[in-house]
């Protein structure tokens, strides 16, 4: 489907559209079940109701409170095909991990570019969205062997998003459509009026608030104030950074600089030593969290990235910044 096509044609076409060009088994309808989720299920329904649905569930405040009313919004249309993605661990386990190796909520890094990112990025947050979200999300793509995920993101919602294509192709993993990309607030309450959609429990409340408290063009969003800070992405709908052409299937850490290891480990405890010494501003992450970052075949720690591209154990790390290893016997 050529962009200018798609450009031109009805939500329902769009769907349509890419699904023709995908297959039904291998499209997925990504959803939130937050307070305009109706919208895109109420036109896959119409479009084509074999395209699985799909639901991170996020182990957050109000994962169980949304699941119960996407259920609702599910028998409301008639969809049939759902499932639900969901991390390995727990929000306990996780704050655990992160209080070991000294990450707080509030714990940021400071890119070169401070002014544009807003004074660097919240690590917690960061590293969260990938065990809770982007993970799950990845693990159900491969098992089900997804080529292209639908989701109901619009212009207006952030700045990213005002960029976005209604077809994207994304190296080493499915493509990315949009059909309501073009969709304003008013036409979504529209829609959900129409087709006579349950409410979402929050949509009178965000509705209703003033104007000076929205905080983006598009205010039609629910409040989930744990999985992201406002404006930001919450990792799952950006675009994939290009891998390293050495080795594509590498894994992709959600920040640039990670050490994945263990706390007492030595050869882990030299590699963090190391990068301080240079001054290379790096993230803990504790192994038993990631070890969706531990590249297949590998069986020991660390694992060392630099500004995303794995670099490997402590002996390759001292290799690549040409420092003497002191540790491995020669």
């Amino acid at each position: 489907a050529d962009e200018s096509f798609l450009e031109c044609a009805s939500a329902v076409d769009r769907v349509r559209m890419t699904v023709d060009r995908f297959g039904s088994d291998s499209v997925v309808l990504l959803t939130s079940f937050g307070v305009q989720s109706g919208v895109m299920l109420s036109i896959v329904a119409e479009a084509c109701p074999d395209v699985r649905v799909l639901f991170i569930d996020t182990q957050g405040p109000s994962s169980q409170r949304d699941l119960d009313y996407g259920r609702k919004l599910l028998d409301h249309v008639g969809l049939k095909n759902f499932s639900v993605a969901k991390a390995d661990v727990t929000r306990e386990e996780f704050q655990h991990g992160m209080e070991e190796v000294g990450i707080s909520p509030n714990t940021r890094i400071t890119p070169e570019d401070t002014e544009r990112n807003g004074g660097g990025k919240n690590v917690f947050q960061a590293l969260s969205q990938d065990v809770f979200k982007v993970t799950p999300l990845k693990k159900e793509c491969e098992a089900l062997n997804v080529q292209c995920l639908l989701s109901g993101v619009r212009r207006g919602q952030t700045s990213e998003r005002d960029h976005f294509k209604f077809l994207q192709y994304n190296e080493g993993g499915p493509a990315k459509g949009h059909p309501i990309l073009d969709w304003s607030d008013t036409q979504c309450l529209a829609f959900l009026s129409l087709k006579g959609v349950p409410p979402h429990p929050e949509l009178s409340n965000i509705v209703n608030a003033p104007k000076n408290f929205r905080r983006s063009p598009s205010f039609l969003r629910s409040h989930r104030p744990s999985d992201r800070e406002e404006g930001r992405e919450c990792g799952i709908h950006v675009q994939d950074e290009k891998k390293s052409s050495k080795d594509c299937k590498d894994p992709v850490p959600a920040l640039p600089n990670i050490v994945v290891g263990k706390v007492k480990c030595k050869f882990c405890i030299a590699a963090k030593e190391l990068l301080g010494d240079l001054g290379i501003e790096y993230v803990e992450a504790p192994v038993s969290l990631f070890p969706h970052l531990i590249p297949a075949g590998t069986k020991t720690v660390p694992v060392v990235y630099l500004d995303k591209q794995l670099i490997g154990g402590y002996g390759k790390l001292c290799e690549h910044l040409n420092v003497e290893d002191t540790l491995n016997t020669k």
